[in-house]
């Protein structure tokens, strides 16, 4: 029996430095021989020393993942995750198999030892050769979100490998605080998963909305581009058309040169901001437009990046509603600057040219507002998105 029980570790030290060998593509053969060696020579001390099994497993793990470690130079949770998974498979097949034979057959325990040796192993090989051929390097496990379930897994390994050597061994016993104590720790592990795995599931959730968000300011963008050059295109037509009507009309009905002309000086549509954000771009020219057409001349001088905040609408809508409270008739400076997290609305003029007192914005993006006369010049300010207080003041 102690022939057949080197044999064994033999087969099981092969299959074992094989998958290390050839699952995480070592090409050195001298890797081969020298892991087969410091496996082999683990098994026979623990079959002498009679070890309760997971002292196995542990110097198994140890060794395997410090070859692996010391090739890639890199720690990474995946081969962890993997190279755990199959030590735990190859000293669990056994106790199965055991645990099957004894429950069918009628057998002796000498029988029955010899019999779980021969199909572990073959069913070892063939487990080994499927991994190897079909499952290379198909498992992605991502650091950050599976360090506890690792953790988990290596704990839930410690606790089965002890249980089911100390049920077959006789030799060997443990203690059954050290098994309240590794239960404990994987409740508490699995509340931790759960705990972490819904932060991860809520992040991706709002990562998700985010996307959903831009897909449809892109959406928006194309839409008012669309809008914007069949506007153009029909304007250009109509100008021609009229053009053509005064061209008839040669100046015999006066009214009708009258008429085309003012509906031409206003239905210029002129694109005033550049600032590289286009849904802002677009509708701010628009909103700009429009209202010179009410007779209120503004002068854009905006300083702000290009950044997907100035893109959205609800800002956009801010500024809008912003310019609705100037007076007509009037000439103003639309400056915006924008810094970080906050940005400046302001407009100014050297008439009092804002309805201070019917300006009610309700937007949770204007932090403060303030109307100022100095040196002859009347200033409306916004502060948008603001936080630190230092900062608001010296905006002001």
């Amino acid at each position: 029996m102690v022939a057949y029980s080197i044999f064994l570790n033999f087969v099981e030290v092969f299959t074992l430095t094989a998958f290390v060998y050839l699952y995480y593509s070592f090409s050195n053969k001298k890797t081969f021989v020298l892991l087969f060696c410091c496996l082999l020579f683990g098994f026979e001390i623990c079959d002498i020393l009679r070890e309760n099994g997971i002292v196995l497993m542990s110097f198994n793990f140890i060794v395997c993942y410090g070859f692996i470690l010391y090739k890639k130079k890199v720690f990474n949770f995946s081969d962890l995750f993997i190279l755990g998974f199959y030590i735990f498979s190859m000293n669990i097949l056994p106790l199965l198999i055991y645990y099957f034979l004894k429950q069918t057959l009628i057998l002796n325990i000498s029988t029955i030892y010899i019999l779980v040796g021969i199909i572990s192993k073959i069913i070892l090989i063939l487990f080994t050769y499927w991994l190897i051929k079909h499952l290379r390097y198909q498992i992605y496990v991502p650091n950050k979100q599976y360090f506890l379930v690792v953790i988990t897994e290596i704990i839930v390994l410690i606790s089965l490998g002890i249980i089911g050597y100390s049920t077959v061994d006789a030799y060997v016993s443990y203690a059954e605080i050290l098994i309240i104590v590794l239960l404990f720790i994987i409740f508490i592990l699995i509340i931790l998963n759960g705990v972490y795995f819904n932060m991860v599931y809520t992040e991706k959730m709002q990562y998700e909305k985010q996307l959903q968000k831009e897909k449809y300011i892109k959406q928006s963008l194309r839409l008012i581009q669309n809008i914007s050059y069949d506007i153009d295109d029909k304007k250009h037509r109509i100008h021609w058309i009229l053009e053509h009507i005064k061209h008839l009309n040669n100046d015999t009905n006066t009214e009708i040169s009258k008429a085309i002309e003012q509906y031409q000086s206003k239905n210029t549509y002129q694109k005033l901001v550049a600032s590289k954000n286009p849904v802002f771009d677009i509708l701010i020219s628009v909103k700009i437009n429009r209202l010179q057409d009410d007779n209120i001349s503004i002068k854009p001088f905006f300083e702000i990046s290009q950044n997907e905040k100035y893109d959205d609408l609800d800002f956009i809508d801010v500024i809008s509603e912003i310019l609705d409270y100037v007076k007509r008739h009037n000439e103003i400076t639309l400056h915006i600057k924008g810094q970080g997290i906050y940005t400046l609305v302001e407009l100014y003029s050297e008439n009092d040219f804002y309805d201070y007192d019917r300006c009610k914005i309700e937007s949770d993006l204007i932090v403060k507002k303030k109307n100022i006369y100095k040196d002859g010049i009347y200033y409306m300010k916004f502060l948008l998105k603001g936080t630190d207080d230092d900062v608001r003041e010296n905006l002001w």
